[in-house]
């Protein structure tokens, strides 16, 4: 099991994104905090830039479906996409997410 993380600019395009993984029942509690603050630095500075973050739970195995289906649909307007290993989760809801996310 994994903790899904697809940021980006658009948070239009990151409710879209949490519809299509709940509809395709790729994933399950989404979670949208918008307006989040990002620095990094670049040419010898601190930038800021505001982001939109998507969290969500999913069996790992299902990445490469979700990653392959958000390039396809978005091209090179995909946003940042990684997971994040769940180590430990209650039973009850590691049960929860095996029956509410597709076979793989």
């Amino acid at each position: 099991m994994i903790l899904l993380k697809i940021s980006g600019k658009d948070e239009k395009q990151i409710e879209e994104i949490a519809s299509l993984l709940l509809k395709e029942r790729l994933g399950i509690d989404m979670n949208i905090e918008g307006h989040l603050e990002r620095l990094a630095y670049e040419d010898d500075k601190i930038v800021t830039e505001w982001v939109c973050l998507l969290t969500a739970k999913t069996k790992a195995l299902l990445f490469p479906t979700i990653d392959h289906m958000l390039k396809e649909k978005y091209g090179n307007e995909i946003p940042e996409i990684y997971s994040v290993p769940i180590v430990n989760m209650d039973f009850e809801q590691a049960s929860q997410l095996v029956s509410d996310v597709k076979e793989v």
